[in-house]
């Protein structure tokens, strides 16, 4: 995601804390929990959350500080790396290496602040550029009705299909 920009002098000394915890609450309510469980949120540990482990979990979404990195985007490039099925990540990032690690093992790609954008107009990218209307996932709604049926073996090659084995 994008850095926020320090706040002006005066301000609570929790700023960024705040824009961190925003922005998880923000993709906790925009994605269906099944994403939330395949999504994981890297920050720079520059100031990682007092009392917390470096790892941890909000609200089904793994969220990770890169203490034992120089900075997030290297973390990233290492996640990106040992991904098994890296066609199927959505990266967001707006770091020119980042976006090329991810581009060569080919991996979805989005700049962040363009990706924020649209998650505040309530579209969410994922994988394959495949975009869903956010906050269908956290029984905001009830699954679109359909009169067509769809047999239990092609509902598990959808969701193959789209990374929810």
């Amino acid at each position: 995601m994008a850095p926020s920009a320090p706040p002006s002098r005066g301000a609570v000394r929790e700023w960024l804390q705040r824009e961190r915890v925003q922005l998880m609450k923000r993709l906790a309510n925009s994605l269906d929990p099944r994403i939330c469980s395949r999504t994981c949120v890297v920050f720079d540990a520059a100031q990682p959350v007092k009392d917390r482990p470096s790892e941890y979990d909000f609200q089904g979404i793994s969220v990770r500080f890169a203490v034992d990195h120089d900075e997030a985007d290297d973390l990233l490039e290492d996640l990106i790396r040992a991904n098994s099925a890296p066609r199927r990540l959505a990266v967001i990032s707006s770091d020119g290496r980042v976006q090329q690690a991810a581009s060569r093992r080919g991996s979805t790609v989005y700049e962040a602040q363009v990706w924020l954008d649209e998650l505040l107009d309530g579209v969410v990218g994922l994988a394959d550029g495949v975009r869903i209307e956010a906050g269908k996932g956290r029984g905001d709604h009830a699954a679109a009705e359909s009169d067509v049926e769809v047999s239990d073996e092609e509902a598990r090659n959808w969701l193959r299909e789209f990374g929810f084995e």
